[in-house]
């Protein structure tokens, strides 16, 4: 890691006098709320102003972003409906919007309660190598205008496989007070997204929590419990089972008894605890309670108004002894002291607990010690309880503090406002493990980290509307800010220690300590200008300018410019104004340019030196050259050159809204491209320069696609007593292609994936197999030799390998890129029935046109080598020993003795369809009847019963299509997604 102090030495005459007046911007505009909120509001806290005159007049809209807009885009484009959500237990952000945003893909693939997650919106930014290049394609979250600072992929720098990061591994999205979420909207129309600059380029997610108290109840209550159930039906095996399995092969080739090879777990029938009727699942698997109690007191006077959130939530998964704990704590106050003037300040606590897993996967990679693999944990006889039991002298403790805030000034007067504000968000990361000699060959382990991730944003804005005629609107506005972000960790890890009684690195003892410490400290200063102009309520036009310097782009490529604007056109007005069937028909175009956050300091000043490089093979944090501190050129990470700026979306949004029938139909439809240019890729170079690769600008990826959202009431009947019906529907469609490589090259193979100019970044590059050779004679022969792969030609009992290019060798030119690893189509639907004081509602979501390849069952048949191999992908989890119900057993038997490694998982041979269909949630509701209106202690009164998870539709034949990777491949070592049921109560007074 290099770490470089930031340089913000000025060059340019224009850019000192921009730094010079913009100090401070739009990180997220903070005002202060109006003790009545406009009428014409939306769930979200955006308001949808008639005219831009009174878009800045009422400007007092609480501590949220006024999304500046040309025109206001409709409800159903991009809100979620956060009060039905509540009901359903999500515990984190990226649940919530799963199949309720279009244009949003969430990837659960770990039903591990509190565990990483990621989504998309509109596709993929940038293609991705390992979980590191994940955390570079996710959206900016902001919580009342706070853009939330998450972990550094940087964690993962040390680091040999690829599973976890160092630290707790916690989802930060999972500790966020769910029941204090007011709305939640997905940003995604260019000109928005340029307002809130390069933190969005990959879209935003707006959260606005409860920022203070404007009518209504005073005291909120919810409370909840439920059950989060085990799977029902586990087919649990045992020896005989995988004995049959591999009996087949040997059978098949006629592979004497003598030279069977199986593993000495396998190779006595007569061991009970490998033969024995199989057990585990009761101590692996188990129900477990969930629940959450949140409450909000808030009150108000003429000059200020507070509220006061607080919430537990605990969910425990369905796995024995793990689950996730969060608490919340949160407070706001909004003063006016004098006419014109408000100070707001908000400020929001969160504490997550987290019960992690005890699978050996995630503890062998955490040690990077390898023991003996070769045989797994017994099935039968009570081994995995047992195995419990030494586990019971495990210290762990994964703990993470949130805290986020701002403290705001605003002034209005007339048709001028200014705003002064600072933000902040703080987190820390803590994570004691320590594992028993019992555990591991009479080798303990102990690690230790602490981190803590800090984001200051100090920003202001300025802006006048002018009122030019009645015809005519002009709003000018300013915004600037800066930005300056801090990552600092320190890692320590110990083995061999004496013994079991000493469970901290610091408590000595330990044969083999090793400490790490590193800090990344990054600066954003941006400033920018924006017009927007109104004809008679009729057409709309935006324009902005922006101006960012990032310290962790090289000095003479540091500042990028980048404009945006909007049109907007009212159909309606202009041509059916008087109609009975339009209620609203607007179109408008977008585009804007945005700059990309470069993750890493590596590239801020041009070719480096690194100290990673001179350790062991496998192995490169362990130190070398007799332990004296030193650097070398990066070799094998790559080369990094001069001239390196910033990577940049061009961004190009269509809109077109419609309602019909008195709002009772409201379709909207989007199409879009992001075009993502000057992409930094890790590009392979010539063995005589001395270098591996070397890293340079160029890639550039397009996204196409086209959203669609619809919401129709069919009963819209405002009569309580009578049924009423509401339909809402999300549908997205998303294609990536890549459009340019460095250097004018069509095609380049980097890190195991190939990438083709004009094909998908998301394809699996891949053998396309067509059988098996049933006899010799059919192995094509060219110039009399048979087909061969690495030297070795292929016999009967093969697999059938397609020779693309003809030249009688299977190699790497024979690969083809195919399928999709992330989906075509997305969407979801919503139905809510009304009836008197009940209700109901159910949420189906899908994903079509994606694949995977089915890693587990590869592994599976490819047993041969497995046991041959010493590896992390030689690991067996007690959950080794389960049938899955959809389990595929129908692939070519191929030689388990062949030399060409038949079962290798580049083919098509386990690509499969993972398209599915979820019935996510169904919720019952019931609202209890309260006598006397006016002088009752309780205002309401609900009661519900919700489900989550309840059945998948799929053709695939994992245990669950959601549970992939994100480079497509399905091992099967994820935790299942729980089905649950709750019960809650709700009530206000």
């Amino acid at each position: 890691m290099v770490v470089t102090l930031p340089d913000f030495s000025l060059q340019k005459p224009f850019c000192r006098l921009l730094v010079a007046v913009g100090f401070l911007g739009f990180g997220g505009t903070i005002a202060s709320k109006s003790n009545t909120p406009p009428e014409n509001s939306d769930s979200l806290g955006v308001y949808k102003k008639e005219s831009f005159q009174e878009k800045k007049i009422l400007f007092n809209v609480g501590p949220r972003l006024v999304v500046n807009r040309g025109m206001d885009s409709d409800k159903t484009n991009d809100t979620v409906d956060i009060k039905n959500l509540q009901r359903s237990q999500f515990l984190s952000i990226q649940q919530l919007l799963k199949g309720n945003a279009s244009g949003v893909y969430t990837q659960e693939n770990n039903g591990e309660s509190g565990s990483i997650q990621s989504m998309l919106i509109r596709g993929i930014s940038s293609p991705i190598f390992s979980n590191k290049d994940v955390s570079g394609v996710q959206p900016a979250v902001y919580v009342n205008g706070i853009p939330l600072s998450l972990d550094h992929p940087y964690m993962y720098d040390i680091k040999q496989y690829d599973v976890n990061p160092i630290g707790s591994a916690t989802n930060i999205l999972a500790g966020l007070d769910m029941q204090a979420i007011e709305s939640i909207e997905v940003i995604k129309d260019p000109l928005a997204l340029a307002k809130l600059g390069p933190l969005a380029a990959n879209g935003a997610i707006w959260i606005v929590t409860k920022d203070g108290y404007y009518g209504g109840s005073n005291v909120s209550i919810n409370a909840s419990g439920g059950i989060v159930f085990a799977p029902s039906k586990v087919k649990m095996t045992n020896g005989g089972y995988e004995r049959a399995f591999r009996q087949k092969f040997y059978d098949t080739y006629k592979i004497p008894a003598e030279q069977q090879y199986y593993p000495s777990y396998l190779a006595d029938p007569r061991e009970s605890s490998y033969f024995g009727e199989p057990d585990w699942a009761d101590s692996y698997y188990k129900s477990s309670p969930l629940y959450n109690v949140s409450a909000s007191i808030g009150g108000e006077n003429s000059l200020a108004n507070y509220i006061f959130t607080l919430g537990l939530t605990e969910e425990s998964g369905v796995i024995k002894n793990v689950g996730n704990t969060k608490y919340n704590i949160g407070f706001a106050l909004n003063i006016t002291p004098i006419s014109g003037f408000t100070v707001s300040t908000y400020i929001n606590a969160n504490r997550i607990d987290r019960k992690r897993n005890k699978n050996f996967l995630d503890r062998l990679t955490e040690m990077e010690y390898l023991p003996d693999l070769s045989t797994p944990i017994a099935p039968s006889g009570g081994a995995y309880e047992r195995f419990l039991g030494y586990d019971n002298l495990t210290k762990e403790e994964n703990l993470n503090n949130l805290l986020n805030g701002y403290l705001s000034m605003r002034y209005i007067k007339n048709r001028f406002h200014v705003n002064v504000g600072v933000l902040l968000d703080y987190n820390t990361n803590v994570r004691h493990v320590f594992w028993p000699s019992t555990l591991m060959e009479s080798v303990s382990f102990v690690s230790d980290y602490s981190g803590y991730n800090r984001r200051l944003i100090g920003n202001a804005s300025a802006g006048y509307l002018f009122d030019l005629t009645p015809a005519h609107a002009l709003d000018l506005r300013w915004d600037g800010s800066i930005q300056s972000d801090y990552y600092h960790y320190n890692y320590s890890k110990g083995y061999d220690g004496e013994d079991d009684t000493k469970t901290t690195s610091n408590s000595g003892g330990f044969t083999r300590v090793y400490r790490f410490a590193d800090r990344l400290e990054t600066r954003l200063v941006s400033t920018s200008f924006a017009l927007d102009y109104n004809f008679k309520k009729l057409l709309y036009a935006s324009a902005l300018i922006r101006y960012d310097g990032a310290s962790n782009v090289q000095l003479d490529k540091r500042w990028l410019f980048s404009p945006a604007f909007s049109l907007g056109w009212d159909l309606r007005k202009q041509f059916f104004n008087n109609s009975t069937l339009f209620s609203k028909l607007s179109l408008k175009a977008s585009w804007a340019r945005l700059g990309h956050l470069v993750q890493s300091d590596r590239f801020t000043l041009g070719p480096n030196y690194v100290s990673s490089e001179l350790g062991w093979s496998g192995q490169s944090m362990i130190s070398s050259s007799n332990g004296f501190a030193t650097v070398t050129r990066p070799y094998s990470i790559g080369w990094v050159d001069y001239g390196m700026g910033w990577p940049y979306s061009d961004k190009l949004g269509i809109d077109l809204n419609a309602s019909f029938l008195n709002n009772r139909v409201n379709i909207g439809l989007s199409f879009y491209e992001n075009r993502e240019k000057d992409i930094i890729l890790q590009m392979p170079v010539y063995q005589e320069f001395g270098y591996k690769y070397r890293f340079v600008n160029g890639m550039e990826i397009s996204n196409r696609g086209a959203e669609m959202n619809v919401s129709v009431s069919p009963l819209a009947i405002n009569d309580p007593n009578r049924l009423s019906w509401d339909i809402s529907l999300n549908m997205s469609f998303n294609q990536n292609e890549l459009k340019k490589l460095p250097s004018g090259l069509n095609e380049v193979v980097t890190n195991s994936r190939k990438f083709e100019v004009g094909k998908s970044v998301d394809a699996f590059w891949i053998y396309q197999n067509n059988g098996i050779y049933a006899d010799n004679s059919e192995v094509p022969v060219k110039d009399g030799k048979p087909l061969s792969i690495n030297g070795v030609p292929f016999q009967k009992g093969d697999p059938k390998w397609t020779d693309v290019n003809g030249d009688n060798i299977i190699d790497d030119n024979d690969r083809v890129l195919k399928g999709h690893a992330l989906p075509r189509f997305t969407g979801g639907l919503t139905n809510q029935f009304k009836y008197k004081q009940f209700d109901f509602s159910f949420h189906c979501f899908f994903a079509l046109g994606h694949s995977a390849l089915n890693v587990r069952d590869q592994q599976r048949y490819d047993f041969m080598t497995l046991d041959r191999t010493k590896s992390i992908r030689s690991v067996k989890e007690i959950f080794f020993w389960q049938e899955l119900p959809n389990q595929k057993d129908d692939y070519p038997i191929y030689n388990p003795l062949s030399k060409v490694h038949p079962y290798r998982a580049e083919q098509d041979l386990f690509l499969e369809k993972l398209s599915y269909l979820k019935l996510r949630n169904v919720t019952v509701g019931y609202t209890l009847p309260l006598k006397g209106e006016k002088n009752r202690i309780v205002k309401s009164l609900y009661f519900y019963l919700t489900a989550n998870n309840l059945f998948t539709i799929t053709g695939f034949s994992g245990n669950d299509p959601e549970l992939v990777g994100f480079n497509g491949n399905y091992d099967g070592y994820s935790m299942p997604i729980p089905r649950s049921a709750s019960l809650g109560l709700r009530f206000k007074f």
